[in-house]
């Protein structure tokens, strides 16, 4: 990767991450300005459907690339990711939009104990002495005192966010090993096929909202997410996955500046410094990924050394 990154590519690369985060928060903001008029089954389906109509025609003219070589991952893929978009929707429903995506951004923190869990890649002490400064972030950032309590904040909703977070972790790794067997198309294809799947029955037993206004936010979710989709996986050729998983931090950051100037959420200095400490300690994580990308290449499963 860093080879085919080159001095004059690389900056706006580093541009595409950070507008395609950009875009990402835009879309959640969306999905908050929807208030709950859809379920998650519903925003799922419809998301799972715009993928797919822009996918097909590349499909149509790939079919062997688009079935996939490596279907178990694959599916394992697809249903990583539904789960892990259906559990941030549903944060950013019940949750304001700063405090979902930043709950559900942790996945560099998230990513130590799955590289270990999985692959026996043990972090180093000092990426283990970031946990304990991000939770200090959290604690702050839920403080009593602050005007996003716990006191006034779902636990699902906070249980959702950082289940998404975790989940994405688990993306990245799964991710990790499809990129040598399988296109981004295809990937892609597979995770709105999964997507649909799996909310259709629920979605089409649900009513569906009549106000016009519900159905533009919704397509606009979904048209930033797709866009920001597709930029983020053009960059990867001119970035590290280093920078781009930095770069997911800029989401939340986005969102609390969105969430201040369209919902008017207002955050306390304590939160503040919560927020602050979480990014930091989150970017410190996935800095230091880049030391263990040669190990990430050749490690095997946990089971598949016990066989």
């Amino acid at each position: 990767m860093a080879e085919g990154t080159g001095t004059a590519s690389a900056p706006r690369g580093q541009a595409c991450v950070v507008l395609a985060n950009l875009l990402f928060a835009i879309g959640y903001s969306f999905v908050a300005a929807t208030g709950g008029a859809l379920s998650v089954w519903q925003l799922l389906l419809v998301r799972g459907l715009l993928f797919a109509l822009v996918l097909l025609p590349w499909a149509a003219g790939h079919r062997q690339i688009a079935l996939g070589s490596n279907r178990t991952l694959l599916l394992a893929s697809g249903i990583l990711g539904t789960a892990m978009i259906g559990c941030l929707i549903a944060a950013v429903t019940v949750l304001p939009l700063s405090m979902a995506t930043l709950l559900g951004k942790t996945t560099p923190l998230w990513e130590l104990l799955v590289l270990w869990g999985l692959l026996a890649l043990r972090p180093r002490p000092s990426e283990l002495l970031l946990v304990p400064i991000a939770l200090f972030g959290l604690v702050l950032l839920l403080h009593p005192e602050g005007r996003l309590s716990l006191a006034t904040l779902g636990m699902l909703g906070l249980v959702l966010a950082l289940a998404s977070g975790l989940l994405n972790s688990l993306v990245l790794v799964v991710l990790s090993r499809l990129r040598s067997t399988d296109r981004p198309q295809t990937i892609n294809l597979w995770y709105a096929a999964v997507m649909i799947v799996v909310s259709l029955p629920f979605a089409a037993t649900q009513p569906w909202p009549a106000d016009p206004r519900i159905w533009l936010f919704t397509v606009m979710f979904c048209l930033f997410s797709l866009a920001g989709q597709s930029l983020l996986a053009h960059s990867m050729h001119q970035v590290s996955p280093t920078f781009a998983s930095v770069g997911t931090l800029f989401v939340p950051i986005f969102a609390t500046l969105i969430d201040w100037a369209i919902f008017g959420q207002l955050l306390s200095g304590m939160e503040l410094i919560g927020i602050l400490l979480v990014l930091a300690a989150g970017a410190l994580v996935a800095r230091a990924e880049k030391d263990h990308m040669a190990g990430l290449a050749a490690a095997k499963y946990r089971w598949q050394r016990a066989g």
